[in-house]
């Protein structure tokens, strides 16, 4: 990645926080340790900025109490300044160095790019690891990557606020605290076997990287060489190794490109048909590419429904005693003014009764599971899961490489310690024999078969090499599976050599389910915040069908769902396979219009045109699903009405965000006047409540999209052929 140096310059664009509020319990905490001060007025006044000076005293009472100072010498921090002391301890820690002229700039405000890479430079330098080779991107890549950047909604180029400055500092904190609670994190660290995954926010890549500037003023860390498979150098411990993970010298990653959507003349196709899809691999693989390559994904990598889907939203629970509600919403397209768009929103039901679950954990160890984000992190994904199993649960362990093999037996949950040092004792070497691992991972799950939820989740990088290999052939063993009253979670891991592809076909040939690990963060998501979920069906084979009215619809677009689309009469058909609602889950999808202006096509030699005078509605949902054990059909309809929404809700607007942002990195015929700046205006806009800070951390990611699409060089050492 090319380090290049930017000016910082105090004309920055102050960023009007989505927040009304900062959380008390952050601010009080630091004011209570002396880190934040009040004014003469007692009050804190999170929502003023603060100087670069402020921001390093505020950083020099969190971290660097115990720091001797040195005698510093920049030509606008006089001996007398209020800070010096405080710069002075941060110059002696090596997270500042000031500006090429000599300067610090005390008094300037501080950006956000500024205020991350402090924090990131000293978490860094705290773990002896290298900071990023590149600012401010790998800096705020790293700050989102870590947490750092929770709850912050300012963005690259920003003017942060006294409270940004709060959640930042606090979540360093945290960091800081739960990884000194990690022993598996500690004794990874210390026995020098800390690997680097190349990239922005990373280091190794197969290029060297220069590290001593370029920073804005807010760091100075020594030049190092930091091509993979070189050593790190510090001046106060040996040597640690970095491991190249094979970017900028092979990939061989596996994504399927689909033909989108087209509009369709309602007068010629009435019906729109498609399966629900929950899958949510998308939108954490791009955060890995975004985060940890710093460049966009790849063809195929981007499916519209899955970045949609990845999020929570606040839709009506059913009263009526379904398994789930079905809502609508329509407002103004934000890509195109003369269209409308229509948001349905299908909302599973909580379960009130957890059911005994019988799981077995079908593990890839072979030889390409070996990195740090793959076996290592496989364990930790399901220790997380393990704590939130109770006694009435039982877990078996089945694993392939070259060959397959039972590394666990059906074992209570109670038995815990057991099954943790099975997992523990689970090395990587081999070929990767997985339709034989699925085989064997079945038969397992038949064994232990319980009245409840029956599970198999399979978690690889999905390097299928021998054996029934193909997708064809996994997939037509996938489909004979299914029937078993067993369902599948499929958990992908890994880079360099993953296989999206195959991934996505698993979980939607076996009734299940499919997401992308990228860190623990995402695993703590996936088995603890949302783990009803992910493995709890409340209703399978869902297909969706939408009749649009002749009257006020002339043509519509499904945006997504490419390959979940179905023949119209699927839909009655029992026997076609659709996909699985978890306990809780929500599917969106949008539909773009184009509102009927009363012209009727050209007259049709073999159709009439029937019109219903019926100018109320807009179209009919209709929705056919199966209980989990069932085998026929129910049925749900529900009319949307001609309605106009205003103002869209925050939920509308943010999922319209990730739509629009989908149509931009597919490059779609569609995207109209759809752009980074829109998508970012309509993701500030549905930040809402934001509980687990997942839709902040969008908005970073969108900012470092941006980012690179206006420093495309950004990502020339780390081109990708497919």
């Amino acid at each position: 990645m090319k380090k290049r140096i930017l000016a910082i310059t105090a004309a920055a664009t102050v960023f009007s926080t989505v927040f009304s509020a900062y959380a008390a319990s952050p601010a009080d905490t630091l004011s209570e340790k002396g880190i934040i001060e009040g004014y003469e007025d007692g009050q804190l006044h999170l929502e003023s900025t603060l100087t670069r000076a402020e921001f390093t005293k505020m950083f020099a009472e969190a971290f660097l109490k115990d720091t001797a100072e040195i005698e510093i010498n920049f030509t606008d921090v006089p001996k007398n300044y209020w800070g010096k002391k405080y710069i002075a301890k941060a110059v002696r820690a090596s997270v500042i160095s000031g500006f090429e002229d000599g300067t610090f700039r005390p008094e300037e405000k501080v950006t956000y790019e500024q205020a991350v890479t402090m924090l990131v430079s000293y978490l860094k330098k705290a773990d002896l690891l290298f900071t990023p080779d590149a600012y401010p991107e790998g800096y705020a890549a790293e700050a989102i990557d870590m947490g750092i950047a929770d709850s912050v909604a300012a963005l690259i180029g920003d003017v942060i606020t006294r409270g940004d400055a709060v959640y930042l500092i606090d979540n360093t904190i945290n960091y800081q605290e739960n990884k000194k609670n990690d022993e598996e994190y500690q004794e990874t660290l210390w026995n020098g076997t800390m690997y680097s995954s190349g990239g922005s926010g990373k280091g190794a890549g197969g290029g060297s990287a220069n590290l001593s500037m370029g920073t804005g003023g807010m760091i100075a860390a020594p030049t190092v060489e930091a091509a993979g498979g070189l050593l790190q150098e510090t001046s106060d411990s040996a040597p640690i190794p970095v491991y190249n993970y094979g970017y900028g010298w092979f990939n061989t990653e596996e994504y399927t490109s689909e033909d989108e959507n087209v509009f369709k003349n309602v007068k010629i196709s009435p019906l729109s048909t498609f399966s629900i899809d929950t899958d949510t691999a998308s939108y954490s693989n791009l955060r890995r590419y975004v985060l940890n390559l710093g460049m966009l994904a790849p063809n195929g990598a981007i499916r519209t429904e899955e970045l949609i889907n990845y999020f929570d939203y606040d839709n009506p629970l059913p009263t009526d005693g379904t398994p789930f509600s079905v809502s609508a919403e329509t407002a103004q397209c934000p890509w195109n003014s003369e269209h409308l768009l229509t948001k349905i929103a299908v909302q599973g039901d909580e379960l009130t009764e957890k059911q005994p679950s019988n799981l077995v954990f079908l593990l890839d160890v072979s030889g390409s599971m070996y990195t740090i984000e793959k076996l290592p992190l496989v364990k930790k994904s399901l220790k997380l899961l393990l704590n939130e199993l109770d006694e009435n649960d039982k877990v078996s362990i089945v694993t392939y490489a070259s060959g397959t093999g039972v590394a666990l037996e059906s074992t209570p949950i109670s038995q815990k310690d057991k099954i943790i040092e099975a997992l523990d004792a689970l090395t990587a070497g081999g070929g990767t024999s997985g339709a034989a691992g699925i085989d064997l991972a079945y038969a397992q799950a038949e064994k232990s078969f319980i009245e409840g939820n029956n599970r198999i989740i399979l978690c690889t990088d999905g390097d299928f090499n021998i054996g029934q290999s193909s997708t064809g052939e996994l997939e037509k063993l996938i489909t004979e599976k299914r029937d078993k009253g067993i369902f599948l979670t499929v958990l992908g891991f890994g880079m360099g050599n993953y296989k999206d592809n195959r991934m996505e076909t698993l979980a939607d040939k076996g009734n299940g389910n499919y997401a992308y690990i990228d860190n623990e963060r995402e695993a703590k998501r996936i088995f603890v915040d949302e783990m009803p979920k992910t493995l709890f069906t409340i209703a399978k084979d869902v297909k969706i069908q939408t009749e649009f009215n002749p009257d006020t619809v002339k043509e519509y677009r499904l945006i997504g769902y490419e390959n979940r689309v179905m023949n119209n009469d699927d839909f009655e058909n029992d026997k076609k396979d659709a996909g699985e609602l978890g306990s809780g889950a929500s599917v969106t999808a949008f539909y773009e219009i184009v509102p009927a202006d009363g012209s009727d096509t050209a007259p049709l030699k073999y159709q009439t045109s029937v019109t219903t005078d019926n100018f109320d509605e807009l179209m009919t949902v209709k929705i056919r699903y199966k209980e989990p054990d069932g085998t026929e059909s129910k049925l749900i309809e529900m009319p949307v009405n001609n309605d106009i929404t205003g103002t869209p809700s925050t939920d509308f607007n943010f999922a319209a965000s990730l739509a629009e942002l989908s149509m931009i990195l597919n490059n779609s015929e569609y995207k109209g006047t759809a752009d980074i700046e829109s998508v970012l205006s309509l993701a500030k806009d549905g930040i809402g409540e934001d509980k687990f800070g997942f839709r902040t951390e969008l908005l970073h990611i969108v900012d470092l999209i941006k980012y690179i699409q206006e420093h495309s060089d950004i990502s020339a050492d780390f081109q990708i052929s497919y």
